[in-house]
């Protein structure tokens, strides 16, 4: 054979060759790119089914169970609880009412009595509406009701949860449906069943934002294969408004397998919801892939191979197969890596509040949940310096526990309050840490924080006497055991000024109670705008009240108490025309005094100070 006859022989040996591996590699790839599909479909699933339960339904459920949890073990529902005192009932309205403001899925908050007798009950008509108090002419007795008989039943506190069920008012089921979920707490007294506090949530906006996928149909079902849950809104609830849609018409081949408890099918994936949602529904979120999806991947699939076919009989065979293998295997990892990655980055960003700074405090980075919290802009945000968010009322000496802390390479953990852009507080219970190179040089600081507001505004309602805005006597106590333990720690001093007003008793006597609060209120105002911002004021009791004066000594704090004297003697007052004040001073002088003694020499002191006349100050 001549050469040219060689080269022929081997080049067509060549090509078919050719031809023939890239006919079978095309072949096999379609085919595993076919298997390959259900595995893309199943990790769609898991993706968007751990956003749904985790970014929805878990955060929104939670947040209702710990405001229930924190109603619940409220001091003043407790101590009304324990004695019954309707003097308190107007002040349980307020605070049911305020954690209803708090969250616009709060449909309805109500304290029942251990007889089923609605005591308080806050309703919310739609979410554009605010909440309101239900008069007491209009309570209902829910004794007979499921919920209420299964909530009694309970021997110890704890957190339970309804069904989701259609919103009953009267007996009727309210048209439009108000899909709705109960969280409740019982009380106990002595170990009896003392009642119970109920939050009802509205779920469907967030039934919504779970049913939003432009890859599945998404569907919630019960135990018994009822739609809590239909793309179709018309099947949805169809246990409680008779529409009869069966499981089967939707998953013909695979509603036996679901109500068996089956995880995933052909055309489903199933995850249970019992771990969030702790009721007797055993609801079960069912993704079914979209028919159009399947045939886009598919088509996409037969498209793919076309063009690798194409390309292999071009390319040079033998170099394509040695160059190929390990190359893909490795793409596909670092691939599958960083869409992980790309995954837990938009995940961060969404919902964790962070910040990075320079070492100046200049920030250059923040997140998205940073942004959304401040009122900010990302672009208003970088390159400002981080107290473009500081708020008036942080002390200080906050801000320099945090740089002496970050400075030094440690991590400073703790509780701060900011402002946002127009100009509201927010508080972040926060992690402030610096950023290292290998070698340990600090080149940045970054912070990481989870919004506390509605817990802090708990903490405000409770420790604020509602009728001067001023500390509770509870607080002051606090606070006041605070200043001592400092004191002796540090070798610090302090004054307590107890202050008490003239003839308040003929005040009322005279004008009567309402204008006798209202003297209370004017005289909590003057105290209050004219002590420091390092002094705390409250309500001590009745006409009385207490000003803990840090870092003050006598004559620092006999100025300002001579100050407040005059200034209340020349105020004008409404009805009353002129009111007086008598104030006792006194002056932590050594570790053995303590609460009852500095108290009972202000006392003490202002008493002489009554005797003495009246409208005046003394120190003892």
């Amino acid at each position: 054979m001549k050469n040219k006859n060689f080269k022929l022989v081997f080049t067509l040996y060549f090509i078919i060759f050719g031809v023939f591996i890239t006919a079978l590699s095309t072949l096999i790839s379609y085919n595993v790119h076919m298997v390959n599909i259900q595995d893309v479909i199943e990790r769609y699933a898991q993706e968007i089914s751990y956003s749904k339960i985790n970014d929805y339904l878990k955060p929104n459920i939670d947040k209702m169970n710990f405001l229930a949890e924190a109603l619940a073990n409220d001091k003043t529902l407790i101590n009304y609880v324990k004695t019954k005192d309707p003097k308190k009932l107007a002040e349980l309205n307020n605070l049911f009412l305020t954690v209803a403001n708090s969250e616009k899925n709060i449909m309805q908050v109500r304290y029942i009595d251990a007889k089923g007798k609605e005591m308080i009950r806050v309703d919310r008509d739609n979410m554009q509406s605010f909440p309101h108090i239900i008069p007491r002419a209009k309570l209902q007795d829910k004794s007979l009701r499921d919920y209420f008989i299964a909530i009694k039943q309970m021997n110890k506190q704890k957190i339970w949860h309804s069904d989701i069920d259609l919103n009953i008012e009267n007996g009727k089921i309210e048209v439009p449906y108000r899909p709705t979920f109960r969280i409740a707490v019982p009380l106990f007294e002595d170990n009896k069943f003392a009642g119970t506090v109920i939050l009802n949530m509205l779920v469907h906006q967030m039934f919504s934002a779970i049913q939003s996928s432009p890859i599945f149909n998404i569907y919630i079902i019960d135990k018994d294969g009822n739609y809590i849950v239909h793309p179709d809104e018309k099947y949805s609830w169809n246990k409680y408004t008779e529409v009869k849609r069966k499981l089967y018409e939707d998953f013909p081949k695979s509603a036996s397998n679901i109500l068996s408890g089956g995880i995933k099918g052909k055309n489903f994936f199933a995850y249970k919801l019992n771990q969030i949602l702790q009721n007797d529904d055993g609801a079960v979120l069912l993704l079914q892939p979209k028919k159009e999806i399947e045939r886009s991947l598919k088509n996409e699939n037969l498209l793919t191979s076309a063009i690798v076919a194409l390309l292999s009989v071009l390319l040079s065979i033998p170099l394509a197969m040695y160059a190929a293998r390990a190359p893909s295997k490795l793409q596909k990892t670092l691939q599958d890596t960083n869409l992980d990655l790309q995954r837990f980055a938009q995940i961060i960003d969404k919902y964790v509040i962070t910040a990075t700074t320079n070492l100046n405090g200049f920030i250059t980075d923040v997140s998205s949940a940073f942004s959304k919290t401040s009122g900010y802009s990302k672009k208003e945000l970088l390159n400002q310096n981080m107290n473009i968010i500081k708020d008036e009322d942080t002390p200080r000496s906050v801000y320099k526990d945090i740089w002496d802390t970050i400075l030094s390479g440690r991590q400073w953990n703790g509780e701060i309050k900011n402002k946002t852009k127009n100009g509201e507080s927010y508080w972040l219970e926060q992690t402030i840490f610096p950023i290292k190179t290998i070698d340990d040089k600090t080149i940045s600081f970054m912070s990481v924080g989870t919004e506390i507001t509605a817990k802090k505004r708990l903490e405000v309602i409770s420790t604020i006497d509602k009728l001067t805005n001023v500390f509770n006597r509870r607080r002051i106590d606090e606070l006041l055991s605070l200043e001592i333990e400092k004191a002796r720690r540090y070798g610090e001093v302090f004054s307590l000024v107890l202050i008490d007003i003239d003839h308040f008793k003929k005040v009322n006597d005279t004008f009567g109670h309402h204008t006798g609060d209202e003297v209370l209120k004017g005289v909590a105002a003057i105290l209050q705008n004219n002590i420091r911002k390092l002094d705390f004021l409250g309500r001590y009791g009745g006409e009385e009240f207490m000003i803990i004066c840090p870092e003050t000594g006598k004559d620092g704090t006999m100025s300002l108490a001579e100050d407040i004297r005059r200034k209340i003697d020349e105020h004008a007052f409404a009805t009353v025309d002129h009111v007086t004040i008598s104030m006792g001073v006194t002056t932590y002088r050594d570790k053995e005094d303590d609460e009852a003694s500095l108290f009972k020499k202000c006392d003490a002191a202002l008493y002489l100070a009554k005797n003495e006349g009246r409208n005046r100050v003394v120190h003892k």
